[in-house]
């Protein structure tokens, strides 16, 4: 009996060691977990990942040795962690693809309700011509292996390539048989230096893309944290053009014939500093001709901010001749322009010989003329729709006229103090 008890207890403990050595076996083998793995020859880092839906996948990336496949790893399980498994399916994604990912969200024309705009964007085409170069730049480079490298590269080679324009020319030829002359009219590439200000878009659009990508898991980083002051707003040639009365009255006067539609609308522009668009979009129910006012609704305003501008005589006289040959619709826009007036100002302008003007400068004029005539700075920003004041600056020009009346009050103030200063020391003698 004895004996038997003894046998069955060594035959536990034997067992028992077999099971032990088994244990330690599963241990060393959870212990040695292997972090790569070798396909067709190529090194591999190696992740196993549960996604959001409970299936097991596998995510690999490119090593060249194994001692760094474990902080490859640990790197991958941290962006997952972060970014959820958007940052591994976007790996692959080109600019390409995430441009058209942004233009389907983003790009969508702006909805308004009761006068306030709900979502999307007002102005859509300037976003769009900014995205073509950056198209043909990065389109097929994988958005993860843009490096600050890359756009600074871009800004080069944009202020590298000149502004080609098609323009149509005039020739006479005198024909030999008949003395007659005979126009041809050919096509010629005008070239031009690009813009800082032009490529500044691109740039600021590269950076809104690129940042929607962050904000979708995309990309782990915008390329454009690393490359300050790429955008520089200070290179920027800002114009300070602005209209003589002189030079606003022969424009005036060529503003006959088939450019007399164009006449008020000058006006209006250089009575209000009106943007353009305010002014195409300015229907007949914004106008309070009993108060001499001008209602911009915030669903035309650059700002989003509804204001009001005042009614000069001359811009009263302009609107009540129009509205008498109007529909009298008060729905219907007040100018009739749908698209541009651009071949009929330059016509005007050249006729005038009133050159390098453009309808912006319009704006220009009126801020300078309605700080000019002593109105406070506060108002006319609120007339003319600024919100910051370094902005309103930059409309703001100092005219030869201004600069002398500035002068000639420091000199009456200078010569009245010093007077006080002699006037005082003969008192005390």
């Amino acid at each position: 009996m004895t004996t038997i008890i003894i046998l069955v207890l060594v035959n536990f403990l034997v067992n028992y060691q077999d099971m032990e050595s088994l244990e330690l076996v599963k241990k060393r083998k959870r212990s040695a977990t292997k972090y790569w793995v070798e396909i067709k020859g190529r090194l591999y880092a190696r992740l196993q990942y549960k996604n959001e839906a409970g299936i097991y996948k596998v995510k690999y990336r490119s090593i060249t040795d194994k001692r760094t496949a474990r902080a490859v790893v640990e790197k991958l399980r941290n962006e997952l962690a972060i970014h959820g498994e958007a940052a591994f399916l976007a790996e692959k994604m080109t600019f390409d693809e995430l441009v058209t990912r942004f233009e389907e969200n983003e790009l969508v024309a702006a909805s308004f309700q009761n006068g306030v705009k709900l979502n999307g964007r007002r102005s859509i085409a300037p976003v769009r011509s900014s995205i073509k170069p950056l198209r043909a730049y990065f389109g097929n480079k994988h958005i993860r292996s843009i490096r600050p490298a890359n756009i600074k590269a871009y800004k080069n080679e944009r202020i590298a390539t000149p502004v080609e324009t098609e323009v149509k020319e005039k020739r006479e030829i005198i024909d030999k048989d008949t003395g007659k002359k005979r126009i041809f009219i050919h096509k010629v590439i005008r070239k031009r230096e690009r813009k800082i200000a032009s490529i500044n878009r691109e740039l600021a659009t590269l950076r809104t893309i690129l940042n929607f990508g962050l904000a979708n898991d995309w990309l782990i980083n915008n390329p454009f944290a690393k490359v300050k002051g790429i955008i520089s707003t200070a290179a920027e040639v800002e114009r300070d053009r602005v209209l003589s009365f002189e030079e606003e009255q022969r424009l005036l006067d060529a503003c006959s014939n088939e450019r007399a539609h164009i006449k008020p609308i000058i006006v209006c522009a250089l009575d209000t500093a009106m943007r353009r668009g305010e002014i195409f979009k300015m229907r007949w129910k914004d106008i309070d001709f009993v108060k001499g006012q001008i209602h911009i609704p915030l669903t035309n305003t650059k700002t989003e901010e509804s204001r009001i501008v005042g009614i000069t005589p001359r811009l009263r006289r302009e609107l009540e001749n129009l509205w008498e040959t109007s529909l009298k619709d008060k729905n219907q826009t007040v100018f009739g322009i749908s698209n541009t007036i651009k071949n009929a100002f330059k016509s005007a302008c050249n006729n005038a010989g009133v050159e390098n003007f453009r309808f912006h400068d319009c704006r220009h004029t009126a801020t300078t003329r309605m700080i000019a005539s002593g109105s406070p700075h506060t108002e006319v920003m609120k007339i003319t729709g600024h919100s910051q004041i370094s902005t309103f600056l930059r409309y703001l020009n100092i005219t030869q006229q201004t600069a002398t009346n500035v002068a000639a009050r420091l000199g009456c103030y200078m010569e009245e103090q010093f007077t006080n200063v002699y006037t005082g020391s003969e008192t005390l003698n």
